[in-house]
């Protein structure tokens, strides 16, 4: 797919790029729809840190159009009275091949992403992000939400995607 820009007054737009027969693009280049997934066992301490790497694989270029998330309680929390209340953390994306961040300062989960009640589980980037074969994605989490409903469960964060075979 080819993304028109985004301007003053305008909205991006895609189109989809011609096919050859069997799915590839003009080019020779097969894509596949492709999520690439970071894990992160929490501590339960506001202000930790914790982090995760994606490796890009070799098979092609990865090109991310939203990234989401997931929240998995302890089965200890789950059983508390009135349920897990909503977490809340701060998250940075950063491709260490290239140096580049995809944000000026950490974001706070629900004004980045929504919440994982279902309401906005995920965002879509403004534009399409490429990441080359081999690149890493490191993704770092700092906990704001602490105590034991937090302790030990696992938060997941979805880079959703594609990847672009052969390139």
């Amino acid at each position: 797919m080819r993304y028109g820009s985004l301007g003053q007054g305008s909205s991006a737009t895609a189109t989809d790029e011609p096919r050859a027969p069997g799915g590839a693009t003009a080019a020779g280049v097969k894509e596949i729809p492709y999520d690439y997934v970071a894990t992160f066992k929490l501590t339960g301490g506001r202000g930790a840190r914790v982090q995760d790497v994606i490796t890009i694989s070799t098979e092609g270029t990865f090109v991310a159009v939203s990234v989401g998330y997931s929240f998995v309680p302890t089965a200890a929390a789950s059983a508390l009275p009135g349920g897990v209340p909503g977490i809340e953390f701060l998250y940075t994306i950063v491709d260490s091949g290239s140096g580049r961040e995809l944000q000026n300062k950490a974001v706070h989960n629900i004004a980045g992403l929504g919440s994982a009640d279902g309401n906005r589980p995920f965002r879509p980037f403004a534009r399409p992000v490429s990441f080359v074969p081999r690149a890493t994605i490191r993704i770092e989490i700092e906990e704001l939400s602490d105590g034991a409903p937090f302790k030990d469960g696992t938060l997941f964060i979805v880079l959703h995607g594609y990847k672009r075979l052969g390139e």
